[in-house]
């Protein structure tokens, strides 16, 4: 009965020492209590988390000047990283663990578990595995790298289990900013529309006057965008402050998710990819960038209905995307909607 003799030993001997010792603690309490100290109370003072797992896959988190990156250099998720800060600082125990159940929880973790590696500065403070969820759902097991026992932990107020906040796919990890790029950072934004082609657009900081010579500045200036056609003929417009719109929200464009190869959608990347986008945003870099994102129309979830009754061949919500880098991912139309426009919504006709 080794976990009930364990447990049993270490309060005996804290009894007895208690009564010996005028009050010290036992040796062996605290032996007991560092198999499962999981938590990091000062979250301040953590500069890097590795996560990994049996896959093999694994991740890297480190704290920078500029905040947290993934990958040495790409920004992390913010609601990420602090949902994982604050579950390293706060998780406690909640359970010792049966013996019987040991053996099967200690396995699970060898196929499903995470390691963590916390560390502050350059000095590793806890090495643990995260594995599966307890049986009521409300618990899940860790247990310290070297140490005999699994314990049941929990976070106060929270009911779940706590595996699913340690992913170790990079990519899910990364800032969902597609472009981020701010107005001064542009010099032209082109949408395509393969089987529109008449409704695409250009917006352009280039002097229409003089198009080799340096660009309009400021770039905050909504005056100085301007449409053009594909001969880059000045397309007179209702309003700039619309073009401008259009210009600011390059910045915040982000996608809803990223597509990962344990996705079933995955298979289907390259297909997806060799098919004709539903819109093709093209965008010109001051410093001779060329970026660009593709989307493509998506089958809905189900049967959806449009207001009339009419079923949608197409996700009225959502496309699949190419992102500038090449990952495929989600993204909602709601997000684009500054964007998806034809020429005509821009141009004044009169």
């Amino acid at each position: 009965m080794r976990i009930r003799n364990l447990v049993s030993s270490v309060l005996l001997t804290s009894v007895f020492l208690t009564a010996c010792t005028g009050g010290e603690q036992s040796n062996g309490l605290e032996a007991l209590k560092a198999q499962y100290d999981f938590a990091v109370p000062d979250t301040s003072s953590i500069t890097k988390v590795i996560l990994r797992d049996k896959k093999p896959s694994s991740v890297t988190l480190e704290r920078t000047s500029k905040g947290w990156v993934v990958d040495s250099v790409h920004p992390v998720r913010k609601d990420a990283i602090e949902v994982l800060l604050k579950t390293l600082s706060e998780v406690r125990l909640k359970n010792f663990v049966t013996e019987s159940a040991v053996p099967e929880i200690e396995q699970r973790m060898e196929v499903y578990g995470k390691w963590v590696e916390v560390f502050v500065g350059e000095q590793r403070v806890k090495h643990y595995i995260v594995g599966t969820e307890t049986p009521d759902m409300l618990g899940t097991y860790y247990k310290m790298v070297g140490a005999e026992l699994p314990f049941s932990v929990y976070i106060q107020g929270f009911n779940g289990y706590l595996s699913t906040r340690f992913f170790t796919e990079s990519t899910l990890w990364r800032d969902r900013t597609i472009f981020g790029l701010a107005p001064a950072a542009i010099k032209n934004i082109e949408m395509v529309l393969p089987q529109d082609p008449s409704g695409g657009w250009v917006i352009t900081r280039q002097n229409l006057e003089q198009p080799d010579g340096p660009l309009l500045e400021p770039a905050s200036a909504p005056e100085h965008w301007s449409m053009v056609d594909a001969s880059f003929e000045p397309v007179q417009v209702k309003d700039d402050l619309a073009l401008f719109t259009v210009v600011k929200s390059v910045q915040t464009l982000k996608y809803e998710g990223a597509i990962i190869p344990s996705d079933n959608v995955w298979a289907k990347k390259d297909s997806i990819f060799a098919s004709t986008p539903a819109f093709e945003l093209l965008i010109s870099t001051t410093d001779g960038q060329q970026l660009r994102t593709r989307a493509f129309y998506k089958k809905p979830e189900g049967q959806q209905q449009a207001a009339d009754g009419t079923v949608h061949v197409w996700d009225p919500d959502r496309f699949y995307a190419e992102l500038p880098d090449g990952r495929m991912a989600l993204i909602q139309r709601y997000g684009w909607r500054n964007l998806l426009k034809l020429r005509w919504d821009f141009a004044d006709l009169q």
